[in-house]
């Protein structure tokens, strides 16, 4: 059994809702197990909560436990394969983002953080993750389901900007998975 620390990650398997779906189909690939959401874990003073995008709040921080019940069981936990060189620095980036709103549109330069992209900017000087052309659907189709969330956005899908996703997170492989 491995302790939680700050900087782990919690990352969120798909539920039955559609923009789960949307989001696995479009960014997993056959070997992998597949993600939908990701947070970044921290440890302090004995307590553990995670900083977070969500579509309702924006940025966030809140219990872990209250992250874990929404879930509903869905979440497993990774850390840096060598460790963050400063967890410490990771947090503190995270929290300049809590209060922005959501990036419903996953636009490269916002307005606010999706999930991944909160973990990405809190990562940046670890150099790990790197950002790479958004994917709307496998090879690089465009799946229904965006077609329609971006129709009702009224914006163009942003098919040639960077960015991530829980997925290319794993990707990067510089993660392994805790057994917690």
């Amino acid at each position: 059994m491995t302790a939680l620390q700050s900087a782990d990650l919690a990352f969120v398997r798909p539920s039955k809702r559609a923009l789960d779906e949307a989001i696995n189909q479009s960014t997993v690939e056959a070997e992998e197990k597949g993600y939908v959401h990701v947070a970044l874990v921290v440890h302090e003073q004995g307590q553990l909560t995670v900083i977070e995008a969500t579509a309702d709040s924006g940025a966030v921080e809140r219990p872990l436990t209250s992250f874990l019940q929404d879930h509903e069981g869905l979440v497993d936990f990774y850390r840096l394969k060598d460790g963050p060189r400063n967890p410490t620095a990771i947090v503190k980036r995270a929290r300049q983002f809590i209060g922005q709103p959501y990036n419903h549109g996953f636009f490269e330069n916002g307005p606010g953080l999706y999930c991944s992209q909160l973990v990405t900017r809190a990562f940046s000087d670890e150099q790990v993750f790197k950002e790479e052309p958004l994917q709307f659907g496998p090879n690089g189709t465009i799946l229904p389901h965006w077609l329609d969330y971006y129709r009702k956005l009224q914006r163009a899908i942003p098919i040639k900007e960077l960015g991530s996703s829980p997925n290319s997170l794993l990707r990067s492989h510089s993660l392994i998975a805790l057994h917690v």
